[in-house]
């Protein structure tokens, strides 16, 4: 009997990501649009990174589907600002924080 992902699903929700996550705590600044349709920008902690999203915790309730900006600060030898643009797809929230999951519109971020 074939025990690939579509028989194993904790498999296949791995095998749905493209790239490797690197759990980070680098300093993160979030823009975009909250639920409520204020416009925001926040310091966020940024839980972890891929090459093709991000996952962050913040306080701020946005919609899946909302487009962000999100700026990292990356620890190298010249403290630079990756900047990447995504959509949201997915929130978790718990009792006081909420999570999102933010796929990057492209793989390679912008430096400022």
């Amino acid at each position: 009997m074939n025990e690939g992902p579509a028989h194993n699903p904790s498999k296949a929700s791995e095998e749905r990501r493209k790239g490797r996550r690197f759990a980070v705590g680098w300093p993160t600044r979030l823009t975009g649009i909250d639920e409520a349709g204020t416009p925001f920008e926040h310091e966020v902690c940024l839980t972890n990174l891929s090459s093709g999203g991000a996952y962050l915790v913040f306080g701020r309730a946005v919609p899946v589907g909302a487009r962000l900006e999100v700026a990292i600060k990356v620890p190298f030898k010249r403290e630079r600002w990756m900047r990447y643009s995504g959509e949201v797809i997915r929130v978790d929230q718990s009792s006081s924080d909420i999570g999102v999951a933010l796929r990057f519109d492209g793989f390679r971020p912008s430096f400022v």
